[in-house]
């Protein structure tokens, strides 16, 4: 019968110490948020300043809108600060060092990309994250979105340009008496999977502004460079257009008569002129508007203006030497390469 008491003290033992295993968490929670306020920045010394570490790293490139100028990407951040309000002893709540809670049960620093030309997309909604608590009351939230950051394109040597675009992060109401922002090092590789733009790491620079006299604010930049990818320029547009004000140049070389090779120049000339021109409709269409005739329209406005010249040249060339010849100048005439007479 002793035994049976021994038996039955030692599974109601063994309940109370899985039970009180795995209500700690629990239990952390009832304890931190019992006198938690979410709506006064976490410290318990009002003239000490919150320190915010942040860390970004680029997931992907979306889209470069060359004509607005922007460009689209996916990010993603992590935050560090902390909490002197959600801090508590391992030793009581059964060796538990660390919680995850929803992010609106405590405070968050209202720090944001201030760059952004359209509204931020999060891949996991604001209301959904849930930041890592540690017992020493340092908090972590990482988090992610596809935002528009404004993007000074400079197309003077397209195709063969690089741009830096240059995103801002900073706090919308603290000043740094009271939110102080750091970078944080690190940052992960890029998967580079945009077919158009080589991507670059970005670097960062930590500056104050001043909205008021008194009350300076914090701000990161980062620089992203992007270089563009110009092998599909050199294939598509390029070195056709090369080719076919080639093919006009070598067009006006060959042996006229009065037979209608005179035409065939002039026509061979024309069809090359409207091929530029249908060329020079797609570059257009591919490039940025700004003040600046890039690098890719400034060659093949000098290929149309050759081909010009060619189909010119197609025309005035045999006129002058069927007047000359007409006048007796038959050696300048016959220097030209004609084989049939012209009367």
């Amino acid at each position: 019968m002793l035994v049976d008491w021994q038996y039955l003290f030692l599974i109601h033992l063994l309940a109370f110490v899985i039970e009180k295993g795995e209500t700690s968490e629990r239990d952390v929670v009832t304890h931190i948020f019992e006198s938690y306020d979410k709506r006064t920045r976490p410290v318990r010394n009002d003239s000490q300043a919150t320190l915010v570490k942040i860390g970004m790293n680029i997931i992907s490139v979306l889209d470069v809108n060359e004509q607005q100028e922007y460009i689209k990407l996916a990010v993603s951040f992590d935050n560090r600060w902390h909490d002197d309000f959600l801090t508590w002893d391992p030793a009581k709540f059964n060796g538990t060092t660390s919680i995850i809670v929803p992010a609106d049960l405590i405070w968050t620093p209202d720090v944001t990309v201030t760059s952004t030309v359209l509204d931020t997309e999060y891949i996991v909604e604001k209301k959904d994250l849930n930041p890592e608590i540690k017992f020493t009351g340092d908090v972590r939230l990482n988090f992610a979105y596809v935002l528009s950051n404004r993007c000074e394109m400079k197309t003077d040597n397209f195709p063969f340009d690089s741009q830096e675009c240059v995103f801002v992060m900073s706090s919308w109401s603290f000043a740094t008496n009271r939110i102080i922002l750091e970078h944080i090092g690190g940052q992960r590789p890029i998967q580079n999977l945009n077919s158009e733009w080589d991507i670059f790491p970005y670097t960062n620079e930590t500056t104050d502004y001043y909205l008021e006299p008194e009350n300076p604010r914090r701000r990161i930049i980062y620089r992203m460079k992007i270089k563009r990818k110009s092998s599909y320029y050199v294939w598509v547009i390029i070195a056709p257009t090369f080719i076919i004000s080639s093919l006009s140049i070598a067009g006006m070389f060959a042996p006229f008569s009065s037979t209608g090779d005179r035409e065939e120049k002039v026509s061979l000339g024309l069809t090359t002129l409207l091929t530029l021109a249908v060329i020079l409709s797609l570059v257009t269409g591919e490039m940025p508007r700004s003040t600046n005739l890039p690098l890719l329209g400034r060659f093949v406005l000098f290929e149309l203006s050759i081909c010009v010249l060619s189909v010119a040249l197609s025309i005035y060339i045999p006129h002058t030497v069927i007047v000359w010849s007409e006048e007796g100048n038959v050696a300048l005439y016959r220097s030209f390469g004609s084989t049939d007479p012209v009367f």
